[in-house]
């Protein structure tokens, strides 16, 4: 997993393949309005989503065999749920349509800023938008871009 200012997310563009590409459709959005963007050169996606929170207690984490994530939050904080998937165990069978897979167990919970992403890979189970004590809404961006 990485963490890091949006800004400064361009440094991995030689580890990340396609991410020059999402983050200069990224650049190019002229509002934030709920959409999805095909990246065709990669094969990826940029959907900007508004996201109301979901209990962190109990919650169900995922992880991707064939995308990796990027998650950049813009306004609010995120709080987010992370454990290695190795320590996990499968709570759903893998759906290979949609690309995911689910499991429980704990896991840490990291408080995202506005202004900066993560990246998940396919070993990093994630619980994205969930809550410690109240309900919340924000707009995020989320980037899916194969793994190869």
């Amino acid at each position: 997993m990485i963490i890091c200012p949006w800004k400064d997310l361009a440094r991995y563009e030689s580890v990340i393949p396609g991410l020059k590409e999402a983050m200069d459709v990224v650049a190019g959005l002229e509002n934030f309005e709920p959409a999805t963007y095909p990246l065709p050169e990669c094969g990826g996606r940029v959907l900007v989503q508004n996201i109301t929170t979901k209990p962190a207690e109990g919650a169900i984490l995922e992880a991707h065999k064939n995308f990796l994530d990027i998650q950049y939050i813009l306004d609010s904080v995120e709080t987010m749920g992370w454990a290695p998937l190795e320590t996990l165990e499968p709570a759903k069978p893998y759906n290979d349509v949609k690309d995911v897979w689910h499991f429980a167990g704990s896991c840490d919970l990291i408080d995202i800023r506005p202004g900066y992403c993560y990246v998940v890979y396919p070993e990093d189970a994630h619980a994205p938008g969930v809550h410690r004590d109240a309900e919340k809404q924000y707009t995020k961006i989320i980037v899916k871009l194969p793994c190869k």
